[in-house]
């Protein structure tokens, strides 16, 4: 009876993840006599092309977003996206004939009736719908993450997409922007861990920054399960660094917020997560068993919107109206560092900057890359 049963067992396990969709081995069934695993994530095929190209797992098993969901793992970009010195690095672009279509295949807009970014962009968005070989400094190229080498700097997001898909890690899983759930699973595992306080306990001191003015302060971060949920993929002990998401320059995401959703209605300015009462809640970081956020503890950053109501920021030419400039509809979120509002109290890995468009260039801001969620 007991082979039948493991029989039957395995062959619903196939079944289940061969309908998945995609390729999820994580080495689960992988068991020696006693049941223990012997292999994980990280061991299987694409898990070591993910570790070869500087990629990290990053834990799941706890509700991000507050929807009563457990969110599993992805993985990551240990670094920045840096420039690839080392092959051809143009990309052509001819393919992308409609930039409101491309944007809305690769940009979640917040919905604020649900709280959530899952909206897609509408044929009102004021997108253009002309080719990106028509754009004018568009700037694409193929990207790595590697620890050392040159920042990618003035690219907008349009462009890290068409980059990111460009520079694909042969057989490892897709590459994209971080979305906003994502990047705040991030902040969560961060800011409950207390290997990332200066007072090396949760809520004793301030969070690492990775500020470059400040020599003493480290540009990591540390992220280990069983901080907030338990991931079976991964050890219960598994611990990973992931590399200046304080710090350094502002990054990407695939979020956007509509003008008239802006959590500060327009006005230039910039406030602390307790301040706000607009934002969605999973956006604060609260610390485990606590209901008060950590928008007063230096490190964990503020929302700024720096641009008036009329629109967001754009170097590209990329709205319909030809031109550029406070014109968009739409703010794609920057998280993390950087001095990008020339003020040192933004730095923080919960930082948000809503004032960019989906054209902007700029220097202080750069991004990475992450699977999507695995399961």
């Amino acid at each position: 009876m007991k082979r039948i049963y493991y029989i039957v067992t395995v062959a619903i396990f196939t079944l289940f993840v061969s309908g998945c969709g995609e390729d999820r081995s994580h080495g689960s069934d992988n068991l020696d006599e006693s049941g223990k695993k012997t292999s994980w994530i990280y061991d299987s095929d694409q898990g070591k092309l993910m570790v070869e190209n500087n990629f990290v797992y990053i834990p799941g098993g706890f509700d991000v977003d507050g929807d009563g969901v457990k969110e599993g793992g992805f993985w990551i970009s240990k670094y920045e996206a840096k420039d690839d010195n080392t092959t051809d690095k143009t990309i052509d672009v001819s393919d992308i004939t409609n930039i409101q279509n491309f944007l809305a295949e690769n940009f979640q807009v917040f919905n604020a009736n649900s709280k959530m970014f899952d909206k897609s962009l509408t044929q009102d968005s004021g997108y253009s719908i002309s080719s990106a070989s028509d754009i004018v400094g568009l700037s694409a190229s193929k990207i790595i993450f590697n620890e050392t080498g040159d920042i990618v700097r003035n690219i907008s997001p349009l462009e890290a997409v068409i980059s990111l898909q460009s520079s694909q890690i042969d057989g490892g899983y897709e590459i994209l922007l971080p979305s906003e759930k994502q990047w705040m699973h991030l902040v969560k595992l961060i800011t409950n861990n207390p290997e990332n306080w200066t007072g090396k306990e949760i809520g004793k001191g301030k969070l690492f920054q990775g500020n470059r003015y400040t020599m003493s302060d480290r540009r990591t971060f540390v992220i280990e399960n069983s901080i907030l949920g338990e991931d079976q993929y991964v050890p219960k002990d598994y611990k990973v660094d992931v590399y200046d998401l304080s710090g350094g320059v502002a990054e990407w995401t695939s979020g956007m917020i509509a003008i008239e959703d802006r959590f500060l209605t327009g006005d230039s300015g910039k406030q602390e997560y307790n301040d706000i009462n607009s934002i969605p809640s999973w956006w604060k970081p609260i610390l485990k068993d606590q209901t008060i956020s950590l928008g007063s503890i230096e490190g964990a950053g503020q929302y700024h919107d720096g641009s008036a109501i009329a629109g967001t920021n754009d170097s590209l030419v990329v709205n319909a109206d030809g031109t550029k400039g406070d014109v968009d509809n739409y703010a794609v979120v920057a998280r993390g560092g950087s001095n990008s509002v020339d003020d040192n109290t933004l730095v923080g890995i919960g930082a948000a900057k809503l004032n960019y468009g989906a054209g902007y260039q700029g220097p202080t801001v750069g991004f990475r890359a992450a699977s999507d969620y695995l399961y």
